[in-house]
């Protein structure tokens, strides 16, 4: 496949993946704000057809503005996100826009040249950005959708594994020379470049992520009630909000606990991954269980091994593929024990189902140098984000790469956010 092919493949699956996530939406249900960190679900879409405008229409053909008012509404730095459930222009209106915005990059991708002196042309890395900027979004609209009860119409349950007979053991992992980020990867972002050699010690690793009913012997222990599980600032937050479960758990009266998935509510099930918890309360799972958070290398070092020394862009190997993950919304929630392959080492879902907290900061990586979207990483290297890593069952292969680095607030639970233990 050449440049422009590839760049053409990329636009067209990530936009399936969007109408895949928007459909069934009304537009009063997507103008609405169902949590005060997240924007509507038509403003994701509409910021979506803005900023491909934006970077190709304006910036890499130099076409005038389609809708200059829009600048105001979708531009993340300059609309108030409480402003923008007012401001936002019916979901229906904004998939014409889309669709124009997308007709006019097609032409000039299909006329154009890759201009090695042109930052945005180059290689075609403009068509790339917009394909991999839309599948992050498309993955939040899931979010918002999960947030305000906006369920999908698709099967909860189209796969019924056995649960995996293995006990969740941790796996030893061999330490030594690692090259830490992407060595030239089309679709890695600037914060996972300059990669660089480090020396790794030896660790162990849970086989498997930490899973419902392994959180609700946690719970079942008072590990919510128990102050000194929790740091000083896990302790002010979980003060300040009452935790007892993970986000949209509850208790019928007969004892059992109900969640949410994007196929309606349903009851939790213990094999399944636990999701939707904070750094905060992840970090107290694993003082209560006696391990840690693995750091960032430490889980991008398990998730690459190769057992003929070279580096994988999944855990699988070099070729994007669902059918190795829960990505892509294979199911409609995170995934149970046992349910997809191993490995290189034997670890179970490293990649899809739930993002895993690592211990590790948001920090660039010595060297680093911004692409030219300078507002995707440097604003928020400010020593209190977290990584997470691996994806979740709405993260897409493109972005669900061993090198890719995620991150959140340590108090976010809106995301589908669980956690892997390690020890040394």
């Amino acid at each position: 496949m050449n440049t422009r092919d590839d760049c053409a493949h990329a636009l067209a699956s990530a936009r399936r993946f969007t109408e895949r996530i928007t459909a069934g939406v009304a537009d009063h249900a997507a103008a609405r704000q169902f949590d005060p960190l997240f924007s509507p679900i038509a403003w994701h879409f509409g910021h979506i057809a803005w900023q491909e405008e934006v970077w190709v229409l304006r910036r890499a053909a130099r076409e005038p503005p389609i809708e200059p008012y829009f600048d105001a509404i979708f531009d993340s730095f300059v609309s108030p996100k409480d402003e923008r459930a007012l401001a936002v222009p019916p979901l229906s209106a904004l998939r014409r826009y889309a669709a124009e915005v997308r007709e006019r990059t097609l032409a000039l991708l299909a006329r154009g040249t890759f201009d090695s002196q042109n930052e945005l042309l180059n290689d075609g890395y403009v068509f790339r950005f917009i394909a991999n900027h839309e599948r992050q979004h498309a993955e939040h609209i899931g979010i918002v959708r999960l947030l305000g009860e906006v369920y999908l119409e698709t099967p909860d349950d189209v796969l019924a594994p056995q649960p995996s007979p293995r006990r969740n053991e941790y796996v030893r992992v061999p330490g030594g020379h690692f090259v830490l980020g992407a060595e030239s990867d089309p679709d890695a972002w600037d914060n996972e470049s300059p990669c660089r050699t480090i020396e790794i010690a030896d660790f162990a690793l849970q086989r498997a992520p930490v899973t419902c009913g392994d959180w609700l012997e946690f719970m079942t222990a008072g590990g919510y009630e128990d102050g000194r599980l929790w740091s000083e600032a896990g302790n002010a937050f979980r003060a300040s909000t009452g935790l007892t479960a993970p986000l949209y758990w509850s208790r019928d009266e007969h004892g059992a606990y109900h969640t949410r998935s994007l196929a309606g509510p349903c009851r939790v099930q213990p094999v399944e991954a636990v999701s939707h918890v904070s750094w905060y309360e992840a970090e107290a799972y694993a003082r209560f269980a006696g391990a840690r958070l693995p750091s960032e290398p430490e889980w991008e070092h398990a998730t690459s091994w190769d057992a003929a020394g070279g580096k994988r862009r999944w855990p699988w190997g070099n070729e994007a593929t669902v059918e190795s993950a829960n990505l892509s919304l294979r199911r409609a929630r995170p995934s149970r024990r046992g349910e997809f392959p191993e490995s290189a080492l034997g670890f179970e879902d490293l990649v899809g189902g739930c993002w895993e907290w690592s211990e590790s900061v948001f920090a660039p990586y010595p060297g680093f140098r911004p692409q030219a979207y300078r507002g995707y990483s440097e604003p928020w290297f400010d020593g209190r984000h977290r990584i997470a890593r691996g994806g979740c069952f709405l993260t897409q292969p493109e972005i669900a790469r061993t090198t890719f680095r995620n991150w959140y607030l340590p108090e976010i639970r809106q995301v589908p956010l669980g956690l892997r233990l390690a020890r040394f």
